[in-house]
């Protein structure tokens, strides 16, 4: 083999490896970005009940306590369940519910940490806003007292937000209350 060829054939060798080199980084550079975008994309945890849930099912009248013996004088319980994107629960997000709206007598919800507390509902106890931290299954408990609705009231509709902070991440959840009957 002269030099000639010996060049020749390193020549082409090298120019193989380079073409082939270049074949195969240029998918990994494309997957290496491509990962941050779609991680990006995701949101840092997801909120159930989400944005968009409409409750219906409640009543308007004197909703109050965790503990009453009469089930139709109950507060209603409202767990707030946050997860990762993967639905891993999410432990120790700080969640703070703020109720809206009222009725000609004043405000139409309360609420409380769980369990809520044995009173006259919200037209003693106005409670507006709480915060509680999820545990370990992902879950900050609240309870909702609602109040009587006359037949002129009916129906009444509330709004609740519902605000989670995590790692520096706030992420909201808005929530339609739509009270059509008493007790």
């Amino acid at each position: 083999m002269t030099l000639d060829k010996v060049k020749e054939k390193s020549s082409t060798i090298d120019r193989r490896k380079v073409v082939i080199g270049t074949a195969w980084t240029i998918p990994a550079i494309a997957m290496a970005a491509a990962t941050p975008a779609v991680a990006a994309s995701l949101p840092p945890v997801v909120v159930m009940p989400g944005t968009g849930t409409v409750i219906s099912n409640w009543k308007g009248d004197h909703h109050y306590g965790s503990f009453e013996e009469d089930l139709d004088q109950r507060a209603y319980d409202f767990p707030v369940k946050v997860t990762d994107a993967s639905g891993n629960p999410v432990v120790g997000a700080t969640v703070t519910v703020t109720v809206s709206g009222q009725n000609e007598d004043g405000d139409i919800l309360g609420i409380y940490a769980y369990p809520a507390p044995d009173n006259d509902g919200p037209e003693s106890d106005q409670s507006r806003s709480v915060t509680a931290v999820t545990a370990a299954d992902g879950v900050a408990a609240f309870a909702v007292s609602t109040q009587n609705l006359s037949s002129s009231e009916q129906p009444s509709t509330a709004t609740m937000s519902v605000t989670v902070t995590y790692n520096g991440t706030t992420t909201v959840s808005v929530i339609s209350v739509v009270l059509t009957e008493s007790d």
